[in-house]
Formats: structure tokens, C-alpha cells, sequence
């Protein structure tokens, strides 16, 4: 076994793979690593995991019955900097360029050893540490984001709208960085419930329910207007608006 250490309890591994054989033993020896994984055997499954929960790795096999994973690959290249690695059937060399052009990370062969794709996923881990899949916003850099007339400081934890500012609460603010961070995507409550999973006040998943309530008093818009954090009935919340960065 590979020996490197990475922080794996907070590692999470996201797997597309359609060969249940394959995915079995790719899942065994990362979880004996001591990897927090997740699977799925056709790209919809795949989706509705990747919308629900923040990836640290994504393991991506090229030949799915619903999808291509070329195009997998890249679209979560251009949403994040997580780390991405085909892993495929095809030993062309073509192949293995074609795979690293659209942003994958690393490019495995099947057959392959599980010593093998543990010393690959470490190694990628290793260069995308503390990249995830949806990207975060970090304190230093994207500090500033606005809103509509909204501003949100993300180092001094303080809202403003034109000018003025808005008290929130810690969990209140960290509820709405999750927002900002994933503006117009709809965001399960179980997901909330991973991202602020920290704060003593969420038990159950109502409990996302009531705080939602309490931040939308915050922006106090008109009834007419577009909802700011809508509701999408039986699945979660959206954040609606439009986010600029600076």
C-alpha cells in the first residue's frame, strides 16, 4: 500500500465507471485506503451525485451506455479544479492525449493494479490539494462578491446592501456562502446539510428549512420579484442570482 499521507477522511472520490467488476475493485482498494468514495454506473447516477456533494477526485471511465466521458471530463474542468482521472480500456496513445487536452489529470489503463491507482490518485491529490468539485471560494482572492445591490466580504464575514450593512449570524452567513458559491444550481437540503455540517443548530433536514427562512428575511425583497434563494419543491434551494467576483 502507498504510504503518502493525505487528509483522507475528508477526501471524498467520486466513481463513473459501468463495469460493476471494475468499479468493485476500484472501490475496495480506495475505501481500504481509507477514502470516502462514491459510485455510479451510468452518467444520469453520476450527475445527480456530482450536484449533491463536494468531490475532491473524480475517477471517470470513457465508455458509458449513456454519456462519453471525454465530455465528462470536461465539463468539470471548467466548473473546478478537482482532480480528474480517466480510467479506460483504450491504450492508444491518441486516447491518452485526447484525455489530458480536455483536463483530465491522469489517464489509467485498464488492466491495472490496485497499488498502481492508489500511487496515481495520491499523486493527483497531492497537485490538486484543496481543490474540490463545486470550486470554492477562498478568503484570499475571491474575497469580494456582489449580488444584485448586494455586497458580501468574504474575510470580514459582513453584508452590505448599498452601503449598508446587514447582521448575520454565523450560521446564516456560512448558509449563504454555500449559495454564492453554487449561484444557480439547485442544492439538495442533504447537500446543505454536508456543507454546514459544523453547526450545532442542524439535526435534520428541516433544520436548513428554517434558516433559509431567516436569511430571506434578510434581503427583504419585494413579493413581486424573483426570489433570491427559491424553492424547488421536494429537492432543496436555488440561489438565483447572478454572482461577480473581485
Amino acid at each position: 500500500m502507498v504510504t503518502e499521507q493525505i487528509p483522507k477522511t475528508y477526501t471524498t472520490i467520486l466513481i463513473l465507471e459501468d463495469d460493476r467488476d471494475a468499479l468493485e475493485e476500484i472501490t475496495e482498494a480506495l475505501s481500504d485506503e481509507g477514502f470516502l468514495t462514491l459510485s455510479a454506473q451510468n452518467v444520469q447516477a453520476f450527475e445527480v451525485i456530482k450536484q449533491n456533494k463536494v468531490i475532491d477526485l473524480f475517477l471517470i471511465d470513457l465508455n458509458l451506455p449513456d454519456g462519453n466521458g471525454l465530455t465528462i471530463a470536461r465539463e468539470i474542468r471548467r466548473e473546478s479544479d478537482a482532480g480528474v482521472i480517466i480510467v479506460s480500456g483504450r491504450t492508444s496513445e491518441i486516447d491518452r492525449v485526447v484525455g489530458l487536452e480536455v483536463g483530465a489529470d491522469d489517464y489509467i489503463t485498464k488492466p491495472f493494479s490496485p497499488r498502481e491507482l492508489l500511487a496515481r490518485v495520491h499523486s493527483v491529490l497531492r497537485r490538486t490539494r484543496g481543490s474540490t468539485f463545486p470550486r470554492a471560494l477562498t478568503d484570499s482572492g475571491d474575497s469580494i462578491v456582489e449580488f444584485l445591490d448586494w455586497t458580501l466580504d468574504l474575510g470580514s464575514r459582513h453584508l452590505a446592501n448599498d452601503g449598508r450593512g446587514v447582521e448575520l449570524t454565523t450560521a446564516e452567513f456560512d448558509l449563504l456562502r454555500v449559495f454564492v458559491e453554487s449561484s444557480n444550481r439547485v442544492l439538495s437540503r442533504d447537500f446543505l446539510l454536508d456543507q454546514l455540517h459544523g453547526l450545532d443548530w442542524v439535526g435534520y433536514d428541516r433544520g436548513v428549512d428554517g434558516l433559509v427562512s431567516r436569511l430571506r428575511k434578510k434581503f427583504k425583497q419585494p413579493a413581486e420579484k424573483v426570489p433570491l434563494i427559491k424553492t424547488v419543491r421536494g429537492v432543496g434551494y436555488m440561489f438565483t442570482a447572478s454572482i461577480i467576483k473581485r
